[in-house]
């Protein structure tokens, strides 16, 4: 039985939007680094679940690969190849920067990844647009929503509703930063506190 080809973000959506290396000009909290935006894309499955096809899996079929081999790989696909240049060169840059994280972090970056290419085309654009207006905030309330958000992926999925329509977090913040945090909190795996 033959594997189908890699699906690549870009390549999946006729859009050519949301490459696995994050919106462009991205604000999404769950990204790259603590605290830094726009370097991931959010999810809850692991990558290991990933259907036949889809980058993580690519990923981690060739993860005891070095990353020149893998690179080799990805650029003898014809999938790649057919991609504009700008999403190769976001493919190539993700798959460098993905083999330098830690094995927790990739898992979680490309859970993320997954995630987003499940989503229904609307839901996706609801949460780029909600990248859109994290981008716009003033500093001060950006980085409150920041740090909200860094606290809520260390609550239980189902729970996460509850959270951001309690009192406290009224009280805190605006129906449009609840909202925000609500459309990034429904594609984020859940991080226990350690």
């Amino acid at each position: 039985m033959q594997r189908p080809a890699p699906v690549y973000p870009g390549a999946a959506h006729p859009n050519g939007g949301y490459p696995s290396s994050g919106y462009p000009g991205s604000n999404y909290p769950g990204s790259g680094y603590p605290g830094a935006y726009g370097a991931a894309r959010p999810g809850y499955l692991s990558p290991r679940a990933a259907p036949p096809g889809h980058l993580g899996d690519w990923l981690n079929q060739h993860r005891g690969l070095p990353v020149q081999d893998q690179e080799r790989l990805l650029r003898s696909d014809p999938n790649f190849n057919r991609l504009p240049s700008a999403n190769q060169q976001r493919l190539l840059q993700q798959l460098h920067s993905v083999n330098q994280m830690p094995d927790e972090q990739r898992e979680r970056r490309l859970a993320r990844g997954e995630a987003i290419e499940q989503m229904a085309p609307q839901d996706r654009m609801r949460l780029n647009q909600s990248a859109q207006r994290l981008a716009i905030m003033a500093p001060d309330r950006k980085a409150l929503v920041r740090r909200a958000f860094q606290d809520l992926r260390a609550v239980p999925p189902e729970q996460r509703e509850m959270v951001l329509n309690s009192a406290r977090y009224q009280g805190v913040f605006t129906p449009e930063e609840r909202g925000v945090l609500s459309d990034f909190l429904r594609v984020e795996p859940y991080e226990p506190v350690r």
